[in-house]
């Protein structure tokens, strides 16, 4: 069974033959909005996924050097992504990095809660920002989500999720700020 990478990178697949180089820059784009990946994570996932049957890779030549190898989805990859994709969510197994540091607040040195509540929110209204372009670039290339075609309205539904949480932190923050400063005094 593919790990969650590994299912990213299957619906990846499942749109377009692609090389571990190409998948990378999918990961530092579009996809990044959702899940994020080291290369050397991409490749190796790549590798199990190939080893497993879920895709099948063959080696074409460069676009402007080397041989580069090309992966492709196969039967296997379909049916376990369709069944990953209505597989109940586990959210248990949430990681929050921040959501941990908070939950120490207590350990942080003197006061330094709140320059680290101020650079949270400062990274996530650059972010915000960030989502907000990105829903209009699609919006204007492809409409609105209800007229949009099928292979978009998804990503744009997925910013729509980013934007509406990313809103609820920086609204969060504001609190918590407004918290530690009340403690501080």
């Amino acid at each position: 069974m593919p790990t969650i990478l590994g299912h990213a990178i299957l619906q990846l697949l499942s749109r377009n033959t692609a090389s571990g180089y190409d998948l990378k820059g999918r990961f530092h784009g579009s996809v990044g909005h959702g899940w994020h990946a080291y290369d050397t994570q991409i490749y190796r996932e790549l590798r199990n996924l190939e080893k497993e049957g879920f895709v099948a890779g063959r080696m074409a030549p460069g676009r402007s050097g080397p041989q580069r190898r090309l992966y492709s989805i196969t039967e296997k990859g379909l049916e376990s992504l369709a069944s990953w994709l209505t597989s109940p969510l586990d959210v248990t197994k949430m990681k929050d990095e921040f959501a941990l540091r908070v939950w120490t607040a207590d350990l942080f040195p003197d006061e330094s809660i709140n320059d680290y509540l101020d650079r949270a929110r400062s990274q996530w209204s650059e972010a915000l920002a960030h989502q907000k372009m990105s829903l209009q670039v699609l919006t204007e290339e492809f409409g609105k989500p209800t007229d949009s075609d099928d292979a978009v309205y998804g990503r744009q539904l997925a910013i729509q999720y980013s934007i509406a949480i990313t809103e609820a932190k920086l609204a969060w923050v504001a609190e918590a700020q407004r918290l530690a400063r009340r403690r501080a005094k």
